[in-house]
């Protein structure tokens, strides 16, 4: 047991896998000399567990997790109530639980990591000193159930349970910029499902507080990547330049704590370009966007292949690749975009959440593409992916009104490149389908109602049906009274041209990914 035990710290120190294997081999030998009944048996069941974790932490083999579980929960069976192991079994085996629903998604595992944690809470009572982490374990892990599965109730519980943890961290404890910085990250969640700004100046209040009382390098870069995030998110739903500006000082100090081989460093990158892209679409200065683009080239490099983030990267790059293409007319920045959109693409496969918006914004450069070289073949191939993003976009679906409009604009595209009458019926119902999903007189439905007037009334000038003027008459109408209802007033063209669309509506599709990449430190 003691030669195990020393292969297994002199892995930990020097990492080397055959040192591992031989802990294995050993604790292995070990336990068959322990029968159930063995005193020693739990201690065995823990270190054998261990090095299994250790193993599938640095292989990634299924199989070595779903052993490590297997031994922590054969030692958990023999810690009754009151013996001193039982609550790091319970901690251990709730740490690989989770491990095992973000791999393979079980909510199954979900729920046990969390119910371990709450019988390891009712173990700490409310003066034991490590009551607050306990708590904080079993908030991280109410949180992700909150973020998988939407529950205001989970939600709650795990802002009550961080309040809790920070009245235990006073002025003065180590861990009270990370406490701070947890139940700020909690408040913004709640902010997003319900829209109380006062929860998201609450959240900004408490990251402000976090930053003040961080001491080590760890904890500066982590509060002003966090500050930064939710003064970025401040501005995005108030539209305050000086927070703009504000994010993107806090994004530059984060950065230069985050230095060559810090694992936040892509992530750092990604934001402060993200805030130089905001910057540009503000000003049009194309300085900015060479900023942009230059850092997200950076923080690309820094995701190698099978990296959580390089999705994301690639869409950030090519997604600033495509504005430049629109300022510019470049066609090679195109080109570029359209390779790591496709990049991109073979990141998600059928069933990730976030293949329909990527299957949209090729669709879009390929649509730009047609406009640049007149190419049918594009335009099919854009209607083609547009096709396959809207079956991805059952009703109910978030993304389902900017798919129906991109659909609708390429085959409004085809319709005016080749004249067929179907094309253009399929726009009209796109576009109907769209409209029934915007709020009236939003943004999306004052286009939206421009497009389909505009649309009717191509139809009428060629089939001469009077149900086609009188919609056309009905929406123009419509639109003019929000028109007049909105300060300043709106202004609306019934015939819109192609790369407004691209530019004004469908934009808003290439900002969704970018904006996923924003990161917050939670450790």
């Amino acid at each position: 047991m003691n030669l195990a035990d020393c292969m297994q710290f002199k892995y930990q120190l020097q990492r080397a896998p055959e040192d591992l294997e031989e802990a294995v081999s050993l604790h292995q030998q070990a336990m068959e000399l322990e029968p159930i009944g063995h005193p020693d048996r739990t201690l065995s069941l823990d270190n054998l567990a261990i090095c299994m974790q250790s193993r599938y932490q640095s292989q990634g083999a299924f199989g070595d997790l779903g052993s490590a579980i297997s031994f922590y929960q054969q030692a958990l069976e023999l810690c009754p109530v009151g013996h001193p192991d039982k609550l790091s079994s319970l901690n251990n085996l709730a740490i690989c639980m989770r491990s095992r629903y973000q791999s393979q998604g079980e909510f199954g595992d979900l729920e046990e990591a969390i119910s371990l944690y709450q019988q390891a809470l009712e173990l700490h009572s409310v003066s034991h000193p490590h009551r607050s982490t306990s708590l904080m374990n079993l908030t991280n892990y109410m949180q992700s159930r909150h973020q998988s599965y939407g529950s205001l109730e989970d939600l709650e519980e795990a802002i009550s349970l961080h309040q809790q943890a920070l009245e235990l961290h006073p002025i003065g404890h180590p861990d009270r910029s990370a406490s701070l910085d947890n139940l700020a990250i909690c408040m913004q969640s709640r902010y997003q499902s319900h829209g109380e700004f006062g929860d998201m100046e609450e959240a900004i209040s408490l990251h402000q507080q976090a930053l003040e009382f961080s001491v080590g390098h760890l904890d500066k870069s982590a509060s002003f990547m966090n500050l930064a995030i939710y003064i970025q998110c401040r501005y995005q739903s108030q539209g305050a330049l000086e927070d703009l500006e504000k994010a993107i000082f806090l994004h530059q100090q984060a950065l230069q704590l985050h230095s060559v081989g810090n694992p936040y460093r892509s992530a750092s990158i990604n934001n402060l370009a993200n805030c130089m892209q905001s910057k540009y679409e503000i000003h049009g200065v194309l300085g900015d966007l060479e900023k942009a683009i230059c850092l997200h080239q950076q923080a690309l490099e820094l995701c190698p292949v099978g990296h959580p983030y390089k999705s994301s990267s690639l869409n950030n790059l090519a997604y600033c690749m495509q504005c430049r293409h629109q300022s510019c007319e470049t066609l090679g920045d195109l080109e570029e975009a359209i390779s790591l959109h496709q990049q991109a693409l073979e990141l998600y496969p059928v069933g990730h959440p976030d293949r329909s918006i990527s299957l949209g914004s090729l669709a879009i450069c390929m649509q730009s593409r047609y406009q640049s070289q007149g190419n049918l073949r594009n335009l099919e191939k854009a209607i083609s992916l547009d096709q396959q993003a809207l079956e991805l976009c059952p009703v109910g679906h978030p993304y389902r009104p900017l798919s129906l409009i991109s659909l609708a604009n390429c085959m409004q595209s085809r319709h005016e490149s080749q004249g067929a009458l179907r094309d253009l019926e399929e726009v009209i119902s796109l576009f109907h389908q769209a409209l029934n999903l915007c709020p009236p007189g939003s943004k999306m439905w004052v286009f939206i109602a421009g497009k389909l007037a505009s649309a009717h009334q191509d139809q009428f000038n060629q089939t001469y049906q009077t149900s086609d003027i009188l919609q056309a008459s009905a929406l123009q109408q419509a639109l003019q009274i929000f028109s007049h209802s909105t300060s300043p007033p709106l202004s609306f063209t019934i015939f819109p041209a192609a790369s407004q669309l691209t530019r004004d509506v469908i934009q808003d599709i290439l900002q969704i990914l970018p904006q996923r990449l924003l990161q917050t430190n939670t450790s």
